[in-house]
């Protein structure tokens, strides 16, 4: 069966086929070459996976081949490079028919203008490099399938489109042969080269009544044009001079447009390449233009502070300002503000932002409006006022959160909860043993065993109130100290919670509790700190193995112990210098020393802990709610309160995850 397919841009890449020069003009420094003979080639295209050979042949007649596009100076490359003006070493001047080969006619630039050109030059006209190759797009082809096994496919291309001609050093079109120099037919033309899609198909019956209705001939009088061919072919040849000159004002003026623009250097080659006008180039390169201006015209965000703005910080940091002043520094702004007592503040904030007039009003009316707990005046009934001082005290609030000392964070890992609901975490109780795997063998799956532990989030917190007797009695304690404190609790309540887990000893997932001979990790007796103390937990821990049976090899990171066992831990390591040589411990520097006041028992004794780092083996796993790490406040006017109430609230829980990298030993 035979299909003949016309080609459009889009489907198939520029072909190649080398080829084999012709004459040499020294004088005039061209080159004359036959860039067809019409040779077959072998190809291979894909079926799916599959890959398909088939056998390409050039139709050479003027019906067949465009060369509109050498006429007009299409370029000569070396190796078909078409990157970078650089491989560009001459232009074609003509292209012809001649006796069944197309012809080329190549013009070489002066001596010494083209390091490149001349090499070329020098290696053809001297004969050592004889082959060229040509570039080309597949515009129309008929295919006649293979019919039987061991048939190759044939594709004979009846329309197609030289686009460039390239030196190289191995030809692919054996029938190709050099000729002796003369004065080329009239050229045919040539129209840009396109990747190819089929549009149409035609039975071999078609095809052949196709073929003896309409004979060709290379005659141009004589052949009749295709149907897909609208182009009008000029009938003399254009003059060389002319030729190179024009491509080289193109090239000239692109290069000159282009730069001036800001365009890269990708971007001329590219075009110089194409043989792009200079027209469509300008219309190419404002194209790009516009483009770039859109993807950078951002619209400009202008963040500007009005005067309420201004009159609400300043305040803001009077407050502060007057409640603890080492705390806090007294801005420019604020310096008119901190003369003043809440009610002048109020009173003056609310008349100069509202524009009303508060003239005649008793104070506990004043407190009652200033707060926005009622209306006067036409007013809105917001708390404007109100919630700049419940903002000054919820900074008070995070400030005593975020100053109280937390010893428990060096040894514990932070892992957040999306909800309340339970969570389960996974303890993996051992590492798996690596096993050998033979030469063509199997990997297998590794066994893990492991426990659950629970645990969920709670919420805690407390209520503040700023109240009118507050704003009257101009009560900064309201802004200061009790709001530090409730912050101070806060952070207190979540050491509380972790050292809890300590000291109380909670069973694990496993029913055993914490700390207990069963988990290797309990002392038997309680003691000091001492040499020898530390020695026995350190040999207790390292006894600690996974699941496979296998040491894990945990050290201890941190020694925890209460005041009453301060300095010995101290001296044990090194954090006092002793005075003499004998008094050195061995224990210098192991581990670093955490002193918890939750520890000390002052009916009892004092226990102490080691602990490992979590980076190296689970220990305790405390958690927040997403999104609200630590403390959180909330304020609003209040119902139950004559006054403005600030919530502090706390979701937050702690569990011991593993008991493997924590130690106990009861003390003394």
């Amino acid at each position: 069966m035979t299909e003949k397919m016309t080609r459009q841009n889009g489907s198939l890449p520029m072909q190649v086929r080398a080829l084999v020069l012709s004459s040499v003009d020294v004088a005039a420094r061209t080159i004359d070459v036959i860039f067809s003979t019409g040779a077959s080639v072998r190809r291979h295209r894909w079926e799916g996976y599959s890959r398909v050979a088939y056998d390409e042949t050039l139709e050479v007649s003027k019906a067949a081949i465009n060369m509109e596009r050498l006429d007009a100076g299409a370029a000569v490359l070396d190796s078909h490079i078409t990157w970078s003006t650089r491989a560009q070493i001459a232009v074609v001047t003509k292209a012809w028919i001649d006796g069944g080969k197309a012809m080329a006619r190549l013009l070489f630039p002066s001596a010494g203008i083209d390091e490149a050109a001349d090499r070329v030059w020098g290696l053809a006209s001297e004969g050592i490099l004889r082959n060229i190759s040509v570039g080309y797009s597949q515009d129309e082809v008929t295919v006649r399938k293979a019919v039987k096994d061991g048939d190759i496919e044939e594709w004979v291309i009846t329309r197609w489109t030289p686009h460039e001609i390239s030196f190289v050093t191995v030809g692919a079109d054996a029938g190709a042969q050099t000729r002796s120099q003369n004065n080329p037919s009239r050229p045919d033309g040539d129209v840009p080269m396109f990747p190819a899609v089929i549009l149409s198909t035609e039975t071999e019956e078609s095809r052949n009544m196709s073929d003896k209705n309409t004979p060709q001939s290379d005659n141009p009088a004589e052949q009749k044009p295709l149907a897909t061919e609208t182009r009008q072919q000029p009938l003399t040849p254009p003059d060389p001079t002319a030729v190179v000159a024009a491509e080289r004002q193109r090239m000239s003026d692109i290069t000159t447009l282009a730069r001036q623009h800001g365009m890269a250097e990708s971007f001329i080659d590219k075009h110089l390449q194409d043989g792009t006008t200079v027209e469509n180039c300008r219309k190419l390169i404002l194209d790009e233009l516009a483009a770039k201006s859109k993807s950078t015209d951002t619209p400009t965000v202008r963040i500007t502070q009005d005067e309420v703005d201004t009159k609400r910080a300043a305040i803001e940091n009077a407050v502060l300002h007057r409640a603890n002043p080492s705390a806090t520094k007294l801005t420019d702004a604020a310096r008119e503000w901190r003369g003043m007592t809440m009610m002048e503040m109020g009173r003056t904030y609310v008349e100069e932002t509202r524009n009303v007039r508060l003239r005649g009003l008793g104070k506990n009316e004043m407190a009652s409006v200033i707060l926005g707990l009622e209306v006067r005046a036409g007013m809105m009934s917001t708390s404007d006022f109100g919630n700049l001082l419940a903002n000054v005290a919820s900074k008070r609030l995070r400030d005593g959160y975020g100053t109280a000392v937390q010893t428990w964070r060096p040894f514990s890992r932070q892992s957040n909860a999306p909800d309340f609901k339970e969570r389960a975490i996974v303890m993996m109780s051992g590492i798996p043993e690596f096993k050998k795997v033979r030469e063509g063998g199997e990997f297998t799956y590794a066994d893990f065993t492991d426990s659950i532990e629970k645990y969920a989030l709670a919420t805690y917190g407390r209520l503040i109130a700023i109240t009118r007797q507050t704003i009257i009695n101009d009560d900064l304690g309201a802004f200061d100290r009790i709001p530090q404190m409730f912050g101070r609790a806060a952070a207190e309540f979540e050491s509380d919670t972790v050292w809890n887990v300590l000291l109380s000893n909670p069973n694990m997932g496993d029913g055993v509790a914490l700390f207990h001979a069963t988990h290797g990790n309990l002392a038997g007796a309680g003691a000091a700190p001492s040499e020898a103390a530390l020695e026995a937990a350190d040999i207790d821990m390292g006894k600690q193995v996974g699941g496979a049976g296998k040491p894990l090899n945990l050290k201890a990171k941190y020694l925890a112990v209460s005041r009453k066992h301060k300095v010995a831990s101290q001296k044990l390591l090194g954090l006092v210098k002793p005075t003499k040589t004998s008094d050195i411990n061995v224990y210098e520097n192991s581990y670093e020393l955490i002193v918890e006041d939750r520890l000390y028992n002052a009916a009892g004794a004092s226990p102490w802990f080691l602990i490992g780092d979590p980076a190296q083996w689970d220990t305790l796993e405390y958690a927040y709610l997403d999104g609200q790490e630590g403390l959180y406040t909330e304020q609003r006017i209040g119902f139950e309160v004559d006054g403005i109430e600030v919530k502090g609230r706390l979701d937050f829980a702690a569990k011991a995850i593993d008991h493997k990298a924590l130690y106990k030993n009861p003390g003394n």
